[in-house]
């Protein structure tokens, strides 16, 4: 007499499941963690000078980004027989649309965009926007 006897086949193995899902989770970690190009693309789009919209033949601030990172504010008042100017350099970074300036140990943040007309905002330093000189 012969005894057959039947093996049970899995239909669905949970363990290759579980490789399939810990592969499909690291691809798509691997993949999602890039360089923010738009955080590249903003920095090219700020170097430059940018002048304050509240400019006159009395008044102007300016701000120079290099693409170095490194800047210049300068500020001027009175006209062109008399008056007072300020140049202070400063060393620059942009994190997540957050612009940090480090004038020399003393650093302002602030939250800055570039809207469609090509004009600055920094949010957190004044509510006048810039636009690009050159």
């Amino acid at each position: 007499m012969k005894i057959e006897t039947l093996q049970k086949k899995p239909a669905f193995n949970t363990i290759n499941a579980l490789k399939a899902t810990f592969l499909f989770l690291i691809t798509f970690t691997v993949l999602a963690c890039n360089d923010d190009p738009k955080s590249a693309d903003t920095s090219k789009e700020l170097v430059g000078e940018w002048r304050r919209s509240d400019y006159s033949n009395e008044f102007e601030y300016k701000l120079i980004f290099n693409s170095n990172n490194s800047g210049i504010r300068m500020q001027r008042e009175g006209n062109e027989n008399q008056g007072i100017s300020s140049a202070l350099t400063f060393n620059w970074t942009i994190t997540n649309n957050v612009l940090k300036l480090d004038f020399d140990g003393d650093v302002e943040t602030t939250e800055f965009s570039i809207n469609d007309d090509g004009q600055l905002y920094l949010n957190d330093i004044t509510d006048l926007y810039f636009t690009k000189v050159n």
